[in-house]
């Protein structure tokens, strides 16, 4: 049985418009934990997440094997393909705007705050974010099958191997917590899993704040000379 309610995700979603970043993450967070006590981590860092073509960076407050919850976005825009999956998923934008169109359309939809749209399997929609766009985002489906979507172009594309290391770790450590969450017996073995990948998540956490190197003397005089 699902754990999540597309609607009732919805409504909390809802509940972030007018907030400022970052404020309107925890406002969503702290009205699902209203709806689910127990079951939403705050804990999780925001990770890069390359998939489709398009670059934006998540945070996870829930995953299990067939269920996902999360905010995503970015602050500079991107575009891509949504993927076509085995999974459905629901997006209710909170801030920015998004436009969509699928195969056959020409004129492209467009979702701005409190807007939600949803994409069911075996579909697939092309994506663009504008100048930047946030969105809460409930999945639901067999959710292993698409974690190849998820990683491929950070190994083999933008040979990220951090961001890809961080993801698998991430959802390893969310569905360690969902199985403990409803098998007890196995508690302390997922608890074992949930925090060896937890410690692995923010042991490869990067710094947010850009170093600046002093320039070198040399380069410095060689451009001079040229």
């Amino acid at each position: 049985m699902p754990v999540f309610s597309p609607p009732v995700v919805h409504e909390c979603a809802m509940e972030c418009l007018g907030h400022p970043k970052p404020e309107m993450f925890d406002v969503f967070g702290k009205a699902m934990e209203k709806h689910y006590p127990g079951m939403i981590d705050f804990s999780q860092p925001w990770v890069y997440s390359i998939a489709g073509g398009a670059m934006i960076q998540m945070k996870l407050y829930y995953a299990s094997l067939t269920e996902y919850i999360m905010i995503w976005g970015t602050p500079i825009g991107s575009e891509g393909h949504s993927g076509r999956h085995f999974t459905g998923f629901w997006d209710t934008v909170i801030d920015g705007e998004m436009w969509y169109y699928g195969e056959g359309e020409f004129e492209k939809k467009i979702y701005k705050p409190g807007d939600r749209v949803y994409v069911g399997p075996g579909q697939a929609r092309a994506m663009n974010f504008t100048d930047g766009v946030w969105a809460v985002e409930y999945a639901r489906g067999f959710l292993p099958a698409e974690m190849p979507f998820g990683v491929i172009s950070e190994y083999l594309i933008c040979t990220d191997l951090i961001a890809a290391t961080q993801t698998w770790a991430l959802y390893t450590d969310l569905v360690a917590q969902s199985i403990g969450h409803k098998v007890w017996p196995l508690r302390p073995l997922t608890w074992l899993i949930s925090k060896i990948n937890h410690g692995i998540t923010m042991a490869l956490s990067p710094s947010p704040e850009v170093t600046v190197i002093p320039e070198d003397r040399n380069i410095r005089w060689f451009q001079r000379k040229v």
